[in-house]
């Protein structure tokens, strides 16, 4: 064999091995391409969230966080993507257990330093997630960290407003039904009156307080004028000891039910002036 033929031998293989190598460096640099960064990730999700696949966001947000588990905005949009899998009112174990996946997350997201939006971004959707599953206590604190944050949103407000109402009228129906009272009925018992009281004063003032509060902050909130009224009855109904009182909270109240049906009235009515009129095609004539 000439040393031609076997340089071209050598030659060949040579050639062969580096084609290798470059198909090999080729493919390789097209895997690398394929696997996605967390950004890409983000952006999955957020579409996936966009059409309402909840689950399918959850996992690529899931994704971004394995690459970069320092990003506190895919926890939240995670917490967020568990959030609305939940379906409030359902007791049921695994959709419980799809809040305490949200709560989890969120709760990791404020662990890690975030900056005042997200934080406000995590503690509101927890108060809300703790309001619904009855953790009144947690909620509170939630509500109260969210106005700390954000001093100017009525919602907080309401929220806590809300919370004092309901703590409230849960130790009035106790009491009631240990009376024996039908519906129209009120407390009259003075020493069942004074018990009351002790239990619920402080809530139904602290209520009231939050409510007028969350109605400065948002005039036209019939929502709060509506609970107003109710926590203006919670108070009446302790006040049997002292009926000029209770009278005038009653009064209060029926003034508060009607503020709140002209304001909702007066709310539907401009939004059907505002919508748009379809108008309808004249008939063609003969």
């Amino acid at each position: 064999m000439d040393g031609f033929q076997k340089v071209g031998r050598v030659t060949g293989r040579k050639l062969i091995l580096i084609a290798m190598v470059l198909v090999f460096a080729s493919n390789s640099t097209v895997a690398c391409a394929q696997v996605p960064s967390a950004t890409e990730e983000m952006r999955a999700g957020l579409l996936a969230y966009k059409f309402f696949d909840y689950p399918g966001a959850a996992e690529h947000f899931k994704a971004a966080l394995e690459i970069n588990p320092d990003l506190t905005q895919a926890r939240i949009f995670l917490a967020v993507a568990y959030a609305q899998q939940y379906i409030v009112g359902d007791d049921s174990a695994a959709n419980v257990a799809m809040a305490e996946q949200a709560i989890d997350e969120f709760k990791k997201a404020l662990s890690a330093k975030p900056t005042e939006t997200e934080e406000y971004k995590a503690v509101v959707p927890l108060a809300s997630l703790s309001f619904n599953l009855k953790r009144f206590a947690e909620a509170r604190e939630y509500y109260g960290k969210a106005i700390e944050l954000k001093p100017t949103e009525a919602h907080n407000y309401f929220m806590v407003g809300l919370i004092d109402g309901t703590e409230a009228s849960l130790v009035q129906n106790k009491a009631r039904s240990e009376l024996g009272l039908t519906e129209s009925q009120m407390i009259s018992r003075p020493e069942a009156c004074v018990s009351l009281r002790a239990q619920n004063q402080q809530k139904v003032e602290d209520g009231i307080q939050r409510m007028q509060k969350a109605l400065e902050l948002q005039p036209d909130s019939d929502e709060a004028m509506g609970y107003l009224n109710l926590l203006y009855r919670e108070r009446a109904e302790y006040e049997c000891d002292d009926p000029e009182a209770r009278r005038a909270d009653l009064k209060a109240a029926d003034e508060w039910t009607d503020k709140a049906i002209a304001t909702k009235k007066a709310q539907t009515e401009k939004a059907a002036a505002e919508k748009p009129v379809t108008e309808t095609p004249a008939a063609k004539q003969p």
